[in-house]
């Protein structure tokens, strides 16, 4: 096999990076080996920080802190309890980990397509999914495009359905913390996320009854051993050096290619934040190490600076070719977490993009 890369060609920037600093990284190290060795534990004070930032006048459900966006969907689907075989309607673009866990607790998923010049469900598909075992819709603002959520909400209303707004992809600050109707609104800041903590996610529970309920069960979780947490910051301090150092990506990408390893297949294993056995992982509580750099993050948080990827996303965007078909013109704001294009021949263009 012939390999096509030279040194000297290979754009000194990766499709992904990691959004933090070194320093972020040195900072959760430090307290992991903190907690290791003194074991003295202010997550209380940490936890209660978090949530004033996520509950303002404009945004005032409670927010529950937990070790993902994940961990709270499967705790809002164990406090709901629907009956078995209810129906769940998905916007059809979500992670995989979404409908394994709806299933796991016996719901139907059931797939709305989604608008592309949106990316919210089409409202035409959505009505007619909905029967009488329909019992919640789940939509998520995709690729760091929110679309108007409104008529989703208006029409799960109709049909008193509990609505969950998937917040993953498109956090972009205090504006903007779901729509106040929505029952669940998730966020997470795991390690390719805008603001990483490298893990960790938010919950915000618009019934103060769920709330106390979630609260409640959550506590009841054993706390993640801060040891998962300081293997995932190591696997996190390499990748940031093959991902944000342009001075390491270019003869790493070629020492990779000349030895035939699938660089991008091993960067996603060591991202990975459940890598197996999901259900079981999923039901623990943040370590306070992780609680401690999700409100350093928090704190860091300047939308001015955060404003500067939409502002990179839109130069490239206004300058992409006649003919390439792009997702999300019409969304209601765009922060560019992912620029996806529609190709024909994936394979074809991976290959023709590295030169080979």
């Amino acid at each position: 096999m012939v390999l096509g890369v030279k040194l000297s060609d290979i754009v000194p920037y990766t499709s992904v990076f990691l959004d933090c600093s070194f320093l972020d990284i040195l900072f959760g190290l430090n307290k992991c080996t903190d907690f290791l060795r003194h074991q003295d534990d202010g997550r209380g004070n940490v936890i209660q920080d978090i949530q004033h930032l996520f509950v303002t006048e404009e945004s005032p459900a409670p927010a529950l802190v937990c070790l993902s966006a994940r961990s709270a969907f499967d705790l809002y689907l164990r406090v709901c309890a629907f009956p078995p075989g209810s129906e769940v309607i998905f916007s059809a673009i979500n992670i995989p980990d979404m409908a394994f866990i709806a299933r796991q607790h016996e719901l139907r998923v059931i797939p709305c397509d989604v608008d592309m010049e949106t990316l919210g469900p089409r409202l035409d598909l959505l009505e007619e999914l909905i029967t009488a075992s329909t019992v919640a819709v789940v939509v998520a603002h995709v690729f760091g495009r929110w679309f108007d959520i409104s008529p989703v909400i208006s029409l799960a209303q109709r049909y008193r359905l509990r609505v969950i707004e998937d917040c993953a992809e498109a956090f972009c600050g205090w504006e903007c913390l779901g729509d106040v109707r929505s029952d669940l609104v998730l966020f997470s800041f795991g390690p390719i996320k805008f603001f990483t903590a490298f893990g960790g996610g938010v919950a915000k529970v618009r019934d103060r009854g769920m709330f106390n309920r979630m609260e409640e069960l959550h506590e009841a979780y054993d706390i993640q051993s801060v040891d998962v947490y300081l293997k995932k910051l190591l696997k996190c301090a390499g990748v940031f050096c093959l991902l944000d150092v342009p001075a390491i990506i270019k003869p790493g990408m070629f020492l990779t290619d000349r030895l035939n390893i699938d660089h991008k297949r091993r960067v996603v294993e060591m991202l990975r934040g459940f890598p197996n056995d999901l259900i079981r992982r999923l039901r623990h509580r943040p370590p306070t190490a992780l609680l401690e750099m999700m409100l350093r993050r928090f704190l860091s948080f300047d939308s001015a600076t955060f404003w500067k990827y939409s502002v990179n996303g839109q130069y490239i965007w206004d300058r992409l070719p006649d003919g390439v078909m792009k997702f999300g013109g019409a969304a209601v704001r765009n922060n560019f977490w992912l620029f996806p294009v529609l190709v024909v021949g994936v394979s074809y263009f991976t290959i023709t993009l590295k030169g080979e």
